[in-house]
């Protein structure tokens, strides 16, 4: 799939490994997470949830936009070997979250979530792949990119940096 690829272009380092690790062991039985690693594991699963809210920025999420999620959310597990993470029961609660809650409002609880300034700029260029995933924003994800920005505290010029760096990586 095209998103697949794309995501795996912008989804590397040491620092997404590391909290893709995280994230895996909070979700084992008994594992004891050091302060750091609770931190990681929160971050990544709001990172995964703030490319859900891309795919949903419309309203609406489709089967087959879930499976295309699941899938990229898996070759981002898979290029960091990560194992334990149950991605479907993962986006069904994003699902359930977002019916219950609406965009806006777990928009802001990502926001709260990832405090990390390099998680969440890790975050804003995995949200803006989804964004770019037809080669074309329409109106509803520019919006959605823009109030991102916002709840991330991102200047304009952050921003900006971070959609023409994400733009040249996966379109070259």
């Amino acid at each position: 799939m095209v998103l697949d690829a794309r995501l795996r272009k912008l989804a590397t380092g040491v620092s997404a490994a590391e909290a893709a690790e995280a994230h895996a062991k909070s979700m084992r039985p008994g594992e004891l997470l050091s302060a750091v690693e609770k931190v990681q594991a929160v971050e990544f699963e709001a990172t995964l949830e703030v490319m859900f809210l891309m795919a949903a920025v419309d309203g609406n999420v489709s089967q087959e936009e879930l499976e295309q999620l699941a899938a990229s959310f898996q070759a981002i597990v898979d290029m960091h070997n990560v194992k334990g993470l149950d991605l479907s029961r993962l986006l069904e609660t994003f699902n359930e979250k977002l019916a219950r809650d609406g965009w806006r409002a777990r928009l802001e609880k990502v926001g709260e979530r990832i405090v990390d300034a390099d998680a969440r700029g890790f975050a804003f260029r995995l949200a803006a792949g989804v964004a770019f995933v037809d080669d074309h924003v329409a109106h509803a994800e520019a919006a959605a990119i823009e109030a991102l920005a916002r709840a991330f505290d991102l200047s304009p010029e952050e921003s900006q940096a971070i959609l023409q760096e994400v733009h040249e990586e996966i379109f070259g």
